[in-house]
């Protein structure tokens, strides 16, 4: 095989440079409807006529001129000369709105890049009725032009054999001027005139442009957009429910085959209480995390996205963010883990930072079963006003508060956490389309293997090392013989002892003390833990579980060990406390290292300690 050659995709943002690196090199990469989706250099390659082509996707830019950290990057890759610069760069226009793309790629050629001119949606813009004449185009600029459909992977076999074709030319960009941008206007206007022609019998009347005067009205535009995500978080449910429930299921019958075939010992207890558990935490999270993007991948597509952002966003301007922290926040009420993940499309950085570190404080789904149990004791299951479930009301108080309270920590971060410069925000609207079923299940797949990958062997990990200390004590680590260590012996029961003079004036004994440091791998773990203490054999009958702590008396005191204070206490603490392995896993991810998230489980946790403090000595 010959030497590989190298060619860099550039363009502007949400012109198809994306798409067409899927089509080229067959990688996941991200492809959505919104501007600056490519916030990094991605890398692949293929290879054509036993020739090797190495493909860089550079972010995409407007103008060589930077104005922004993000441009600044697109553009220094674009200029950059010596042994690792492009070869070759083919430039992706979209067909549809040729006059805008159209200036970069002017100020790419007078800067001496090696260039294919590459004609994107061409197919769309006959729709429209515009025609382009491509080969007096290529007269006009001295360039090889090209037609492709990169979604319909219509030319891409020509633009591999173009591309095999072109020899690399001596790199002389170091010393190129760029042209005034009313030069460059001046070239854009004559090539329009020259090469561009319109079918007034299909001239394009704009949808987007009829569903937006809804869509962007500012009544009706919030109704949609509450709705939209109204129907969204009601379908992550119901959809996810029945692979979650299959996922339980054949973990349980794992456990239960292995748990009668495994000899006795720690191999078996490992396995069943260390490895299963740990696997099934993180596959539990994936029909959630699948179901959620696909939602916000056919948003994004749709290009309905960027206008609920615009909308949102002066809203968000309230608290010190904008739009773009909409979609991640309400993501959060189904999990955190999703939500985080979801704010790569915020490009302001301290936005984004901001977004992550208050998302946990929204209340997801894994708090709903700690909830339920807390609040049935605490209050009657009965009706006020013959209408309004007092249960009902406290859930809904407890998913209002933790909305608040976010919201008040993002007021408070906007003041502590600042930037050099801030960009404002504009956001390019593009057309209503219909999403490309494939970069849907792109990015999908791409999102669930970067959560198992990464932050599946940190909660794998994490859970191995919670079943050793409750499994072990300190008689173990002696060679006398002694009986087989309960949970107040271990280790973990050390542990909650040592913590009891901390959380006692929560109202939490040592065996909620348990609960609270084993909880901390997720937080539904807690029911479980309360089952396991009280010697609960179904842990999965909660009514059990509520009669059993009921009944529960301190026996020193003579009072209910779950009384007034400490029930809310406990929900408080466990709204406010960063109790998830996972999402300190993501965040790790997210943020490139373990300060922010520390941070953030030390502030959530101060909250959460200060919170349960003051209400159990007030109640």
């Amino acid at each position: 095989m010959s030497k590989s050659k190298r060619i860099a995709l550039a363009g502007n943002p949400n012109g198809g440079k994306s798409s067409l690196f899927n089509a080229l090199t067959g990688l996941n990469q991200k492809t959505g409807n919104l501007p600056g989706v490519t916030v990094e250099k991605k890398s692949g390659s293929y290879t054509y006529e036993n020739e090797k082509v190495d493909v860089t996707d550079v972010p995409g830019l407007y103008s060589l001129i930077a104005r922004s950290p993000d441009e600044l990057i697109s553009s220094n890759l674009i200029l950059q000369t010596g042994p690792e610069a492009p070869e070759l760069f083919v430039y992706v226009a979209d067909a549809t709105q040729l006059r805008k793309s159209l200036f970069l790629f002017l100020q790419m050629k007078a800067a001496g890049c090696p260039l294919i001119l590459t004609l994107n949606m061409s197919d769309l813009a006959l729709e429209r009725g515009i025609r382009i004449d491509t080969l007096k185009m290529e007269e006009f600029l001295g360039i090889p032009v090209l037609p492709v459909s990169a979604l319909k992977r219509k030319g891409i076999q020509e633009l591999k054999a173009l591309i095999h074709e072109t020899e690399p030319e001596t790199q002389t960009k170091a010393d190129q001027q760029l042209p005034e941008p009313e030069q460059i206007f001046e070239q854009i206007d004559q090539v329009m005139v020259e090469c561009i022609s319109w079918d007034q019998k299909l001239a394009f009347t704009s949808r987007s442009e009829k569903f937006d005067k809804w869509a962007m009205h500012p009544f009706i535009g919030y109704a949609l957009f509450f709705a939209f995500l109204f129907l969204m978080f009601q379908a992550v449910f119901s959809l996810a429910e029945f692979p979650m429930t299959w996922i339980e299921t054949a973990f349980i019958s794992l456990g239960e085959t292995l748990q009668s075939s495994l000899p006795e010992g720690p191999v078996r207890s490992l396995t069943i209480h260390g490895i299963l558990p740990g696997l099934s935490g993180v596959l539990m999270f994936l029909p959630q995390i699948a179901f959620l993007f696909f939602f916000l991948a056919i948003l994004e597509d749709s290009g309905y996205m960027v206008r609920a952002t615009l909308l949102m966003d002066r809203v968000m301007r309230r608290v010190g963010l904008n739009g773009r922290s909409v979609i991640p926040l309400i993501s959060g009420f189904a999990c955190a883990i999703p939500a985080i993940m979801s704010t790569r499309t915020i490009g302001n950085p301290r936005d984004r930072l901001i977004t992550m570190l208050i998302t946990p404080l929204i209340s997801c789904s894994a708090r709903l079963p700690v909830f339920i149990l807390l609040v049935s004791l605490l209050l009657p299951d009965e009706k006020w006003l013959g209408i309004f479930n007092y249960q009902g009301l406290a859930l809904t108080a407890l998913y209002l508060l933790g909305f608040l309270s976010a919201f008040g920590t993002a007021l408070v971060l906007n003041k502590g956490i600042k930037v050099k410069n801030v960009n404002p925000f504009l956001m390019e609207i593009p057309e209503y389309r219909f999403p490309h079923w494939r970069q849907v299940g792109m990015q999908i797949y791409e999102k669930c293997k970067s959560f198992v990958s990464e932050a599946g062997k940190i909660i794998l990990g994490i859970s191995i090392i919670l079943w050793a200390l409750s499994s072990y004590g300190p008689a173990d680590l002696s060679s006398a013989p002694h009986e087989e260590t309960t949970l107040e012996e271990s280790f973990a029961g050390k542990a909650g002892k040592f913590i009891e003079p901390v959380i006692a004036p929560l109202g939490y004994d040592w065996k909620i003390g348990i609960a609270i440091i084993s909880s901390f791998a997720a937080r539904e773990v807690f029911v479980g833990s309360m089952a396991t203490i009280y010697h609960i054999e179904d842990e999965e009958d909660m009514k059990r579980i509520k009669d059993r702590l009921s009944q529960e008396v301190n026996p020193e005191t003579g009072e209910k060990v779950f009384g007034t204070g400490t029930l809310v206490s406990l929900l408080l603490f466990y709204l406010f406390a960063l109790q998830c392995v996972s999402t300190l896993a993501v965040m790790r991810k997210e943020t490139g290292g373990w300060k922010w998230p520390m941070i953030q489980f030390a502030f959530m946790g101060i909250l959460a300690y200060c919170s349960a403090l003051l209400a159990n000595q007030l109640l």
